[in-house]
């Protein structure tokens, strides 16, 4: 999971609070779709995470986030890290390794060192809490939004 990105040229430009920020991460992630979507395309080797693979998904961007999907195997670490390299060159956005995780299933946890080394990435582990919610691998339960619906609800109350 790719969480943040930052300028090699940090003194000009813009910052987080900008009202353009969210407009040109989209444009910025929608380059980097691209490119990865060509690689992937060319590169044979590449395999689909499981439960992505009939729709040929590999990405998902939201807020300032993106979440990168493959089966975890060296040809497929190999395309990510090839291609955010070549993003980097092009773009001048680096990833932040500090900010940027390699959350693996249980079942790849074997190899994790490799593709850690391979990445330059942290070990995350699931779930991992976005807008109070757990992003985890089955539906969620009243149980994982019990949080986030308690924050509403004692907002609500206040209006009266």
């Amino acid at each position: 999971m790719v969480r943040h990105m930052v300028s090699s040229k940090g003194a000009r430009g813009l910052r987080l609070e900008d009202p353009m920020s969210p407009y040109l991460f989209v444009l910025v992630i929608e380059v980097l779709h691209m490119i990865l979507q060509q690689m992937i395309e060319q590169e044979t080797a590449f395999r689909y995470h499981w439960h992505w693979a009939e729709l040929s998904l590999f990405q998902r961007g939201f807020a300032d986030n993106l979440l990168l999907f493959c089966e975890a195997h060296d040809p497929s670490i190999a395309v990510f890290q090839r291609e955010l390299e070549l993003f980097a060159i092009l773009s001048r956005l680096h990833v932040n390794p500090a900010k940027t995780q390699l959350i693996l299933s249980k079942a790849a946890r074997y190899d994790n060192t490799q593709f850690l080394a391979t990445l330059d990435f942290q070990e995350g582990q699931l779930p991992v809490k976005y807008l109070e919610l757990p992003l985890i691998s089955s539906r969620l339960s009243l149980s994982n939004c019990r949080p986030l619906l308690d924050k509403i609800d004692s907002r609500v109350q206040g209006w009266g």
